[in-house]
């Protein structure tokens, strides 16, 4: 509402006027007023759409997660109400049995990533990670009745539960998909600099589908109209108020650069009395994509970012965390040792185990532990390589282990001694951490925590195997050495399960 009269009472100040071409009668003002109520009941709809796309978006997991419960409880009781043809099993706490499939209902979805944000803007994606959740769900909820309840899963209570999830859940993110895609978030930069990259840069990610840039606001006049990185420049800073109105804004991102300069300050303050949100370019990426572009910061970032894992709480709950479930991981996993180191003497000559230098936390360098996957001669000695995806140097029992990462349980013993965490960047060798660190700004910084067996980077990115794969890899690391938390690393570990149920990452 503020933005129509505010574009009215602008409309009204400039005096704007549409003339009539010559020879064409004017409408009625009957025709014309229609002519505005249809186009105001539209541009009602889209704003009404438009607003649902934006606050499925923005909900937060946890209000996913209890939308479906709700959708999978409903569902029981539908079932049990009107399925009398079903009888209902022998189950001494039906309502425990409830608990036990949304909690499994929850855990599947973390694994197969049914609560990422990301999910929202596929179709596909919602009908695949909708089945593989609930499948999941209603396996593990039927092993644990029978194992520890010793009873049986109602048929009632399964295809109630299940239809109703598979009908609501998708439908309800199919509504967001489809908002998202014809109804995008306009977004303004302000600059021309570093922030024009960003619009190159946010052009080439998935996530970006749900916005729609609108333009460049820049200082110089005399750019105004010129079209920089595929967008215009469609005015200067004491017009951002009306672009705003006129494009639709509803994001707007400052450069940095221009961020101390008090007028641009004065007109980012108009644009939120708009009812626009307000970010720098490295706050925009962090929100958006979940990482920290490298090449916007300094090092008041760190100075200034409160980084979750210098707080004393966090770090002591990571550490029994990280020890509890290594030792559980341990005490299941040794029954699979003798079995992997067979396979790997049979497979090729050599050690069973593997050994290598690695930087740790401040560069303390460590022996990492893994099952052999390569012949003891796959690299000259003095000539370290990456590691890539597919590599040929790997032998046929190392592909397998590789795949399913099982090479990797050996790490469980560096997590135990304190070397790794089970979350963290990934630890990589001293020569490539001295290269890298002199070619990409703030890479030693990663080595602020722990190395971790799996990590926000592994499940977002592929295999790194360059300079420019580093420099990803190292953003994605900054944003979690920035935000973690235990939640978070709970996120990673049931994400990292669904990788190996999708054949490694």
């Amino acid at each position: 509402m503020q933005r129509h009269q505010y574009l009215r009472n602008a409309v009204s100040a400039e005096g704007w006027a549409i003339a009539e071409p010559a020879g064409i009668p004017s409408a009625s003002p009957l025709t014309e007023a229609a002519a505005r109520g249809v186009e105001a009941v539209r541009s009602g709809h889209r704003s009404l759409w438009a607003l649902v796309g934006r606050l499925l978006w923005s909900m937060p997991q946890l209000a996913w997660i209890i939308l479906d419960l709700l959708c999978l409880w409903g569902g029981i009781w539908l079932g049990v109400r009107f399925l009398p043809w079903w009888p209902w099993a022998s189950v001494p706490y039906p309502l425990a049995t409830e608990a036990v499939f949304g909690g499994a209902l929850i855990i599947s979805g973390m694994i197969f990533g049914w609560y990422e944000r990301e999910t929202l803007l596929h179709r596909s994606r919602i009908a695949a990670r909708s089945l593989m959740s609930i499948a999941l769900a209603t396996g593990l909820t039927y092993v644990v009745i029978h194992v520890f309840m010793y009873a049986g899963l109602s048929r009632r209570v399964a295809a109630g539960g299940v239809a109703t999830f598979l009908i609501l859940g998708p439908a309800v993110r199919l509504l967001a998909y489809w908002s998202l895609r014809n109804y995008p978030r306009g977004l303004l930069i302000i600059g021309t600099g570093r922030a024009r990259q960003l619009a190159v840069n946010a052009l080439k990610s998935r996530l970006m589908r749900n916005y729609r840039i609108v333009g460049f606001v820049n200082g110089d006049p005399d750019l105004v109209g010129r079209i920089r990185q595929g967008y215009p420049i469609l005015g200067t800073i004491d017009q951002i108020e009306e672009i705003c109105l006129q494009n639709d804004v509803h994001e707007v991102v400052l450069s940095s650069e221009l961020a101390e300069d008090p007028a641009v300050a004065k007109a980012a303050l108009a644009c939120l009395r708009l009812g626009c949100r307000v970010t720098n370019e490295v706050t925009f990426c962090e929100k958006s994509f979940g990482e920290v572009p490298v090449e916007h910061i300094g090092h008041d970032w760190f100075l200034f970012a409160d980084l979750h894992s210098h707080r004393e709480e966090t770090a002591a709950l990571k550490r029994l965390a990280d020890v509890a479930t290594a030792v559980v991981g341990l005490i299941f996993s040794l029954p699979l040792w003798p079995l992997i180191a067979l396979l790997v003497k049979l497979d090729s000559r050599g050690p069973v185990f593997y050994s290598q230098r690695r930087a740790g936390q401040n560069g303390k360098i460590f022996t990492l532990y893994k099952f052999r996957t390569m012949p003891p001669d796959s690299e000259p000695a003095g000539s370290p390589a990456w590691a890539v995806e597919n590599d040929p140097r790997v032998n046929r029992i190392g592909q397998f282990l590789r795949r399913s990462r099982l090479d990797e349980l050996p790490q469980l013993w560096n997590v135990l001694l304190g070397h790794m965490a089970l979350v963290g960047p990934r630890p990589e060798r001293p020569e490539f951490v001295e290269r890298l660190t002199r070619e990409i700004p703030f890479y030693s910084e990663r080595l602020l925590i722990k190395p971790g067996l799996t990590g926000w980077a592994q499940i977002n990115f592929r295999y790194g195997a360059s300079v420019e794969d580093a420099r990803k890899k190292l953003q994605l690391d900054l944003y979690y050495v920035k935000h973690m938390s235990l939640e978070l690393d709970l996120v990673i570990m049931f994400r990292t399960f669904g990788k190996f149920f999708e054949g490694g990452w």
